[in-house]
């Protein structure tokens, strides 16, 4: 599931992209997209979920197991 704000959603964040517990993921149409792990999730304690990635040159994405990963595309300014 992938979704997108447009122009005036989550400050900061015109796109959310929420991977569900240990899968790995592609698609095509998020190939180049510059998606980061949200900040909540990387400022976490929680130090499996930071193990969740997304390959930007292949559209994919890797969570653990029994993990909710939200990554988010940076808003520019």
């Amino acid at each position: 599931m992938s979704i997108e704000d447009g122009h005036d959603g989550v400050p900061g964040h015109p796109q959310l992209d929420p991977i569900y517990s240990g899968i790995m993921f592609s698609s095509p149409s998020l190939k180049g997209k510059d998606l980061q792990l949200h900040p909540l999730q990387i400022n976490s304690t929680d130090d499996i979920v930071k193990n969740s990635t997304y390959d930007s040159s292949a559209g994919s994405f890797t969570v653990p197991s029994r993990i909710t990963s939200v990554f988010v595309e940076p808003r520019v300014s």
